[in-house]
Parts: structure tokens; C-alpha cells; sequence
């Protein structure tokens, strides 16, 4: 469910979930905190880089590889490109220029958004307006 986080004062909330929209009183919706999915970059964690500083030593970071080698046909990364400016109306959204790349996440599910991931952070940018490279 997308919630509009501007409250004008009626004590309504604009809310749209799936293909639906409308209001319902702010007093029957909790704000959401959004989950940060792991970024499929990295993993290595901040605590490394936060004790070195302590210590005045340099971060040891190890990389590690999968626990097993990956199937022939594993999924790979798809790619999407931003076809028009876009001016995000949510901090769950992202802005976005013509031409500019993201990871796609999740495709048009039926709601007319896609998530996307730019730097680690998964937001949603309107489906109409991108397309896979």
C-alpha cells in the first residue's frame, strides 16, 4: 500500500494499493519504515571501517565468494533506463533524469511502478517511464 505522507490539515489521507485508490483517515494509517534489502554489491559491513578508525589501523576486508559456484543460466542482473525526467512526489521514490541507469528489481507488477536500486537503496519510479536494457 502507497501512503501520501501530506496531511493538509482534513485529518484525510490519500492512500493507493494495487490499482486502487482513496482516502482513509490519518488516524487509521501507521507510518511505514521502509526495509533496506541488502545491496547485491557488497557485503561487507560498516563495523570494519568503524574499528580501524578506533585503532588507527587499516580495514582488513575480506571478500567472499559464493558457497558455491553459480549455475550455468543464473540469474543475472537486469538493467533499466530512465526514458524522461521524473520528479519523485515521495521520499520512496526516486528522481530521475532521461538517460539515467538503474538495477531493476521488480518489473511492472499492476500497479504501474517498478522498484529500482541505485547505490543500495530499492525505491520506485513510475513503470511507464523506464525501460530494460
Amino acid at each position: 500500500m502507497f501512503v501520501n505522507n501530506s496531511l493538509d490539515g482534513s485529518g484525510w489521507m490519500m492512500v493507493r494499493s494495487g490499482n486502487e485508490q482513496g482516502l482513509v483517515p490519518a488516524s487509521y494509517v501507521a507510518p511505514a519504515v521502509p526495509q533496506r534489502p541488502n545491496s547485491v554489491y557488497s557485503t561487507a559491513s560498516t563495523a570494519t571501517s568503524t574499528q580501524a578508525s578506533v585503532t588507527g589501523s587499516s580495514p582488513t576486508i575480506k571478500k567472499k565468494g559464493p558457497a558455491v559456484a553459480p549455475k550455468r543460466g543464473a540469474k543475472k542482473l537486469k538493467y533499466c533506463e530512465a526514458l524522461y525526467d521524473y520528479s519523485a512526489r515521495t521520499e520512496y521514490e526516486y528522481d530521475m533524469q532521461e538517460g539515467e541507469r538503474f538495477v531493476l528489481i521488480n518489473a511492472d507488477t499492476g500497479d504501474g511502478w517498478a522498484e529500482v536500486e541505485k547505490g543500495g537503496t530499492v525505491k520506485s519510479v513510475p513503470a511507464s517511464y523506464i525501460r530494460e536494457v
